[in-house]
């Protein structure tokens, strides 16, 4: 019991740390009884709901993320249950992403670094708050660093599984996230030779699995509604954020997400009706407001990159203590800074280890994804954090291992 103890002290502060944190998080913030249940939340109950109990697809939101947080229905629970469990569930997958991220830097730095540097991740505040929402953030963070363990073993095992492994967790996390299925792809064709080589492999039977899903979530949306595709979030995503502030930038207005004509008449229609009035305007705008649309895009990306934690700016004082306002203050300004810095140094590290592809594989991989979401979160706006918020787990690996690589220059 001892040699445990000794073996896994860091692993075992690490969780009572997180679990301290959070009680007192709540506690200070009181994120728990603030009974606030998000547009997006709302979708992923009734997609869980579809598939648990109407056995049927959702048009906006994949079939993983409403097999994972729908449990409780297969236990007699209702809609509140499901909100009430996704907090267990986002927060265990916050504390193995805490512990997962602890293994990965100790493989460049020193244990007690490697905790420190954990505890950093710890405290970013907006990832804590979604804890206490029914949203992907979590999750998804938590897939990708999976993918990126995979792919940093086969890298220095040259050990097949790890990569296939690795190359399906990417795969399933298009159907968490379906902006990510562009991601998914990229990595499958840059490691294409790797499985083609292994096609027979019995690893790349998950790999298939994995691919069978996403097919499988496609295949029900086509039957359901008419296009075969993971999601079709895409489209009223474009329509209604950047689509929307590209014609406001074009008439000199102020966007507004919650009083937007675009938004009420786009959701008249149905769901084809939907892609198909996105993908005209799309077309439009490339051809009669190319210039704004620019502009729109590099304004949402601005905002994505300034704006604090919505789920803390949203919260009142419900418990009617007298050090709510300040802590809630403070938690807020702290998520818009620690979101600037973040993504500052998001860019500034995913250029360098862009620049450094044939000496750290790995890294250029991460940095891949770091560009990749920064890239893609100018679609959208008035999310607050949570765009670049998932990155950063990330942008602290990345961290590290340039201040190891700079160390390590200076010392030769």
């Amino acid at each position: 019991m001892k040699s445990f103890l000794l073996k896994y002290r860091y692993h075992l502060l690490l969780v009572t740390i997180g679990l301290l944190w959070i009680t007192l998080f709540d506690f200070l913030s009181q994120m728990s009884i603030q009974g606030i249940v998000y547009p997006d939340s709302g979708s992923y109950v009734e997609s869980a709901k579809n598939l648990y109990v109407f056995y049927r697809g959702h048009n906006f939101r994949p079939i993983l993320m409403a097999l994972i947080n729908g449990i409780p229905y297969l236990f007699g629970g209702n809609d509140s249950t499901v909100l009430h469990f996704s907090f267990y569930v986002n927060l265990c997958c916050w504390l193995a992403l805490l512990l997962l991220l602890f293994e990965l830097l100790k493989s460049f730095v020193r244990a007690r670094m490697a905790f420190l540097f954990t505890l950093l991740a710890m405290s970013i505040i907006g990832n804590t708050a979604l804890i206490f929402h029914l949203l992907t953030e979590n999750i998804y963070m938590l897939f990708i660093l999976l993918g990126f363990y995979g792919i940093k073993r086969y890298l220095n095992e040259k050990n097949y599984r790890f990569l296939a492994l690795a190359l399906s967790v990417f795969v399933l996390s298009m159907l968490i996230k379906p902006g990510s299925k562009f991601l998914a792809i990229l990595f499958i064709l840059y490691f294409s030779k790797d499985v083609l080589k292994n096609i027979k492999s019995k690893y790349s039977l998950v790999l298939y699995a994995a691919v069978g899903m996403v097919l499988l979530q496609c295949a029900g949306l086509k039957y359901q509604f008419g296009s075969f595709t993971v999601s079709y979030i895409d489209s009223v995503t474009y329509y209604n954020y950047l689509g929307s502030k590209a014609e406001c930038v074009k008439y000199g207005k102020e966007y507004s997400q919650m009083n937007n004509p675009r938004a009420e008449y786009l959701f008249s229609l149905d769901t084809e009706q939907q892609k198909s009035l996105a993908a005209e305007d799309l077309k439009q705008q490339l051809q009669y407001n190319k210039v704004n649309l620019v502009k729109a895009y590099f304004l949402d990306v601005i905002e994505n990159t300034k704006t604090g934690n919505t789920c803390i700016e949203d919260c009142r004082n419900k418990a009617h203590s007298t050090y709510f306002s300040f802590w809630n203050k403070l938690f807020l300004t702290l998520s818009k800074w620690q979101n600037r810095c973040f993504t500052l140094l998001a860019v500034l590290l995913s250029l360098y280890f862009l620049k450094q592809y044939k000496r750290e594989e790995w890294g250029f991989l991460i940095a891949v994804y770091v560009g990749y979401i920064i890239a893609t979160s100018g679609i959208s706006c008035g999310q607050g954090d949570r765009f670049h918020l998932v990155t950063f787990p990330f942008v602290i690996l990345l961290l590290v291992k340039f201040l190891t690589k700079i160390k390590a220059s200076r010392g030769a």
